[in-house]
C-alpha cells in the first residue's frame, strides 16, 4: 500500500470522509484521467461514479468498471458466461460490483436475482442498483442457507468478510434456494454464483429440489481461510463438491490460478 493511500485510510477511519473523496475525486480523476468521481451520501456511505455504473458501499471503492468487470468475468464466468435472457442467481452479492456485470450481461430480457444478507451492505446494494439504472436485477435481503427461518450475521470492518457461520450478529431472514426459486417463480436458472463466507456448505443442501433447473454453478468455498486462520467451520470444498457431485454436477476447478481463494471455487456444469 503506497504512502499516500494509508494516509487517505487513516484520514476516512478518522472520521474526515467527505475530504477524502474530494481528494480522490481531483487525484484519481482529474490527475490520473480516470472518468470517476467520489462522494459520500446521507449514510455516510462511499459512491464511486462512472459513466457505466455507480458503486455503493461501506468502505472506499476506488476501482474502474473496466478493472471490476475483468476481476468479475474472470472469478465467476469462467465455466459459463451468461448470456442476453439468463436468469442468474447471485447468493452473496455485497454491494452489488457482480449485479452491475450480470446486469449488463443477461440484458433487458434477463433477469439477475441479486441476494445479500446483511442489512447495511444490502442498503448499499440496492443504492448501487438504483444509481446504475439496473432494472433487470431483483435485491433480496435474505441469509440462504438449508431451511427457512432465522440467521444470525456478523458484522466486521471489510464487508465481504460478514458472514452467518458463528451464529452471532444481526438476526436476519433465512430461506434456502429451493423455497427462494418457488417464490420467484423460477424455472431455468443458467448460473448460480455463490460468495457467502463459509455458509456454502448449507447453502447448496437447500438446493436439491431446483439443482436440475440450474445450468451451471460458480462456488467459492473458503478453505484457504481454515488453512491461513484455523477453523474448520470455513473447510468447506469437500463437502460442498460432494453435494454437488449428488445432483450430478461435472466439476471443474483453477489449481493453477494465482489468487488461494479462486483455487477453492467450484465450476459445476449440470449433466441433466
Amino acid at each position: 500500500m503506497s504512502i499516500l493511500l494509508s494516509a487517505a485510510m487513516r484520514a476516512y477511519k478518522a472520521g474526515f470522509k467527505r475530504p477524502v473523496a474530494g481528494l480522490a475525486s481531483l487525484y484519481l480523476g482529474r490527475l490520473k484521467g480516470r472518468d470517476q468521481r467520489f462522494a459520500i451520501d446521507a449514510h455516510g456511505h462511499w459512491i464511486n461514479r462512472q459513466p457505466a455504473a455507480t458503486i455503493v458501499s461501506m468502505i472506499p471503492h476506488t476501482a474502474t468498471y473496466a478493472e471490476y468487470r475483468k476481476w468479475v468475468l474472470d472469478n465467476w464466468t469462467f465455466d459459463y458466461e451468461p448470456q442476453a435472457g439468463d436468469t442468474v442467481i447471485d447468493v452473496g452479492a455485497g454491494v452489488g460490483e457482480e449485479a452491475v456485470i450480470f446486469s449488463k450481461l443477461v440484458g433487458p430480457s434477463g433477469r439477475v436475482i441479486a441476494i445479500e444478507a446483511h442489512p447495511e451492505t444490502f442498503a448499499c446494494l440496492v443504492e448501487t442498483i438504483a444509481q446504475s439504472g439496473l432494472t433487470n436485477v431483483i435485491p433480496m435481503c435474505v441469509a440462504v442457507t438449508d431451511q427457512d427461518g432465522v440467521a444470525f450475521i456478523g458484522s466486521v470492518d471489510n464487508y465481504l468478510a460478514n458472514s452467518i457461520v458463528g451464529g452471532s450478529g444481526a438476526e436476519v431472514p433465512a430461506a434456502s434456494l429451493d423455497s427462494l426459486a418457488g417464490e420467484l417463480g423460477l424455472d431455468r436458472i443458467a448460473l448460480v454464483k455463490m460468495n457467502i463466507e463459509g455458509a456454502e456448505r448449507l447453502a447448496v443442501k437447500g438446493m436439491e429440489r431446483i439443482a436440475g433447473r440450474i445450468a451451471h454453478v460458480a462456488i467459492s468455498c473458503h478453505d484457504f481461510i481454515a488453512d491461513r486462520d484455523g477453523g474448520d467451520e470455513f473447510r468447506t470444498k469437500a463437502d460442498v463438491r460432494k453435494q454437488l457431485d449428488s445432483f450430478g454436477y461435472r466439476i471443474v476447478t483453477r489449481a493453477e490460478h494465482p489468487d488461494a481463494w479462486v483455487r477453492d471455487y467450484l465450476y459445476g456444469r449440470s449433466a441433466r
